[in-house]
């Protein structure tokens, strides 16, 4: 008999090693919140009038001017929430205003994100050196006041913009905020998200006239950069560096963010991730439900939610 149980074990044994059959595993279901719905082209008055969610609050964040106001958008549940501040583009002369990022917010706000999208004076408005840069810094500011009645977590921050809102995006990230224009202590950024804008002002001396009809930097910079240099140093992340660990760069229709810029900010520690998408349009990425906010949706979460 020990023949046959010798038999019989080996059996057993070359039956457990022997390789088994693959098992199928389906892939993952898409993420319906990055779906592809919406075909159309936006321009800059289209995206003004996309369905958004009523802010929780609509408050003045300042008294200087009816353009010192700000909207919150706060996610259902009881939080701490991570917060994105998003500033609005316009070419820095009044062309938009927060409602043009409001499809942005809202979509932010019900995925987990508090946002906060002040408005600014901006030239025609009282803007220009210094009024537009202490707007930007006191609606930054502001967040910690409604952190105080709202259960936002401040060090998970990241600053947003649009166009000409990617200027306070990438200044306020950094640590000199020139000329004595900002007084007081502005909560810490972790992150930051550029969405085609320019990462730094100076080089769009001249090139902005093409894009927004006009010159607009050195009204709005009250010089050129040979008569105010450190004030376009002050807005250069490669000289007044960037406090951040993330930065999420989109870039659409505007001039491609320069390499040396990119690969200045990561030679200073922080993760940049650039996302290039349609280079003919510069709204579509502000709607959810569009090709261009499809391949932005992800990661523009994921650094939102400070993973």
């Amino acid at each position: 008999m020990k023949p046959v149980i010798s038999l019989l074990a080996l059996a057993a044994m070359l039956s457990a090693c022997a390789p088994t059959a693959p098992v199928a595993v389906a892939p993952p279901e898409p993420d319906a919140r990055f779906a592809v719905t919406d075909t159309k082209d936006y321009g800059p008055k289209e995206v003004n009038t996309i369905p958004s969610d009523a802010p929780t609050l609509k408050v003045a964040y300042g008294s200087a001017s009816a353009r010192q106001y700000g909207e919150l958008r706060m996610p259902e549940g009881k939080g701490p929430f991570p917060v994105a501040v998003i500033w609005h583009g316009g070419c820095w002369s009044g062309y938009a205003g927060p409602f043009g990022v409001s499809g942005l917010a809202t979509f932010l706000a019900r995925n987990g994100v508090a946002t906060w999208t002040p408005g600014y004076r901006e030239l025609g408005s009282d803007g220009g050196w210094p009024n537009t840069f202490a707007d930007w810094a006191q609606g930054l500011a502001y967040v910690k006041t409604l952190a105080k009645s709202y259960p936002i977590d401040l060090s998970r921050l990241t600053l947003m913009g649009h166009s000409a809102g990617t200027t306070p995006a990438v200044w306020l990230g950094t640590g000199n905020y020139g000329d004595a224009v900002i007084a007081g202590d502005l909560p810490k950024p972790r992150a930051a998200v550029v969405i085609d804008g320019p990462l730094r002002t100076a080089p769009f001396v001249g090139v902005d006239a093409a894009i927004c009809g006009q010159p607009v930097i050195v009204p709005l910079m009250g010089g050129t950069p040979a008569d105010v240099p450190s004030r376009y140093a002050m807005l250069d992340p490669l000289v007044n560096k960037p406090l951040i660990k993330r930065l999420l760069v989109v870039d659409g229709a505007l001039p491609d963010p320069e390499p040396e810029v990119i690969a200045g900010l990561r030679a200073q520690g922080i993760a940049v991730e650039v996302i290039r998408v349609s280079q003919e349009q510069h709204f579509n990425m502000l709607v959810p439900g569009t090709q261009d906010f499809a391949a932005i949706g992800p990661s523009l979460l994921d650094i939102a939610k400070a993973r």
